[in-house]
């Protein structure tokens, strides 16, 4: 699946992304990005345990990244449950980069395809811009899924 305006090569992209990806393209129909309200949680069953939903806050130069909802597979993600926290409650090593992704994708306007490195594993995300009205981003959906061969929850010895 491929775009102008995606910010990453396709191939980078984990499989069960690649149809949420392409729901975030029917969604959008010909505006730049899909209003929220287009994307009703209902729909997001194939996809619930590894979405995250973060709601961007804007003050000024400021701009925090809130989570909303979090999935119960992105727990060895995020390094713990992140449902209500801002990604500034993170650990600085998954805060620093999570905050560097979700920046591009606000500034893009457009979706964003990372591989992320955790003590864990190594996942293939997809971060998706939406806005309530008008051009702003006004919410980012993360979807992350471990790769084959790696895991997202440490050993329990």
């Amino acid at each position: 699946m491929s775009d102008d305006n995606s910010s990453a090569a396709p191939d980078a992209l984990h499989p069960r992304l690649e149809s949420l990806l392409a729901y975030w393209f029917v969604k959008r129909d010909k505006r730049r990005m899909p209003r929220r309200r287009d994307l009703p949680v209902g729909d997001w069953e194939p996809w619930h345990r590894n979405l995250a939903l973060f709601e961007v806050m804007q003050y000024g130069s400021l701009r925090i990244f809130e989570c909303r909802l979090s999935g119960s597979d992105l727990v060895g993600r995020f390094g713990r449950e992140a449902s209500g926290l801002s990604i500034d409650d993170l650990a600085g090593s998954v805060r620093t980069a999570l905050r560097a992704n979700l920046e591009r994708a606000c500034a893009t306007a457009a979706p964003v395809i990372v591989r992320a490195a955790t003590a864990n594993a190594i996942h293939s995300e997809l971060i998706l811009p939406l806005c309530d009205r008008g051009s702003a981003v006004t919410a980012l959906l993360l979807g992350s899924y471990p790769l084959d061969g790696s895991k997202s929850e440490p050993d329990r010895a």
